[in-house]
């Protein structure tokens, strides 16, 4: 893997093999038919560090264009007629709405794409690229798409603790859970002559060490939180965040359970805006919501509940509420 930049950075070592595959493209690359490149991820999932990584291995050849909010004309396009051989967009789900006329600004960058000889390294969020793959196979224009992966505890723990010249202080204090030896569950089974199985109690024996000892703390901490952000490295980081004070992270400060969802029709519709751009100003929610939509109330509903957040003017998905919003809005068929 050939370098033009700086040494890796810490946070590197959560992309690597993507990386790698950046490279392989960019080697390959001629300046005729470019194999154009595009990264999908969550929210939070480290999508800006990657981008941040592969400008600095090219500082000579890439531009950097990202998008801070929705795309109202194509002045982007006369921007990139300017630009370096490589072209490195991030958040470009700002070039979609979901509304009637909203991918007009997605057709004029994918038509400039196709007749373009740069090579584009594109950033997308997951939601997004699974709606527009649904309803327009984007996939088609990018032969090379890269999902960045979820990180596991030990990646997790490295990549925090690197952070601190000093020792964290661990102390699990969360009650002991003794294992019962013997348990009566419940287990579905097929009895002749009726459609359907049925229940009968289960006697279950539990043959591992029934012992109460704790293992090491530092661990527990970070599966916990891990478990929380199923692997999602911004996630866990906000978690841990708030989670540490004076060196010292007690368990019982981790939520034990993710958030409960119940919405509106329109709030639903709202936070599937906000979870699809991930950082989205009240401007453009006003230009994108029906005109029926209560926004501000709306809004405040999503705040009380816990599911997003505002700064500056800004909305976003909570990054501790990602998973339960996203599991929510699947299952009502919003996302998938």
């Amino acid at each position: 893997m050939a370098e033009e930049g700086g040494a890796d950075a810490p946070s590197a070592v959560l992309f690597r093999a993507e990386i790698a595959r950046v490279h392989e493209a960019v080697s390959a690359y001629t300046g005729e038919s470019p194999s154009h490149i595009a990264v999908i991820a969550e929210p939070f999932a480290g999508q800006q560090v990657m981008m941040e990584q592969i400008t600095r291995y090219y500082p000579h050849r890439v531009t950097h264009l990202p998008f801070y909010s929705v795309a109202r004309n194509t002045d982007f396009l006369d921007t990139m007629r300017r630009t370096e051989e490589i072209v490195l967009m991030e958040r470009c789900h700002f070039l979609a709405l979901r509304r009637v006329g909203g991918f007009a600004m997605l057709d004029a960058f994918l038509d400039f794409l196709s007749m373009s000889e740069k090579l584009f390294i594109t950033g997308w969020n997951a939601f997004t690229w699974s709606y527009l793959n649904a309803v327009v196979g984007i996939e088609k224009n990018f032969p090379i798409v890269i999902r960045l992966p979820r990180i596991d505890d030990e990646t997790l723990k490295a990549m925090i603790l690197s952070r601190y010249d000093h020792p964290i202080r661990f102390v699990d204090d969360t009650p002991v859970q003794e294992k019962k030896r013997v348990s009566i569950q419940q287990r579905l089974v097929s009895v002749p002559f009726l459609d359907a199985p049925v229940q009968i109690p289960w006697i279950a024996v539990d043959t591992e060490n029934t012992g109460s000892g704790r293992g090491d703390a530092g661990d527990a901490v970070f599966n916990r939180i891990n478990n929380l952000a199923q692997g999602n490295y911004g996630v866990a980081l906000r978690i841990w965040e708030r989670s540490i004070e004076e060196n010292t992270v007690l368990m019982s400060r981790i939520p034990a359970l993710p958030c409960t969802v119940s919405l509106t029709i329109d709030e639903a519709f709202l936070l599937t805006i906000i979870l699809s751009m991930e950082s989205i100003s009240s401007a453009d929610l006003e230009a994108i919501a029906h005109p029926e939509i209560d926004l501000a109330l709306v809004l405040y509903r999503l705040r009380i509940q816990g599911l997003v957040e505002e700064e500056r003017g800004y909305y976003q998905v909570k990054p501790e509420a990602l998973h339960c919003v996203s599991a929510y809005l699947k299952k009502i068929r919003m996302v998938w």
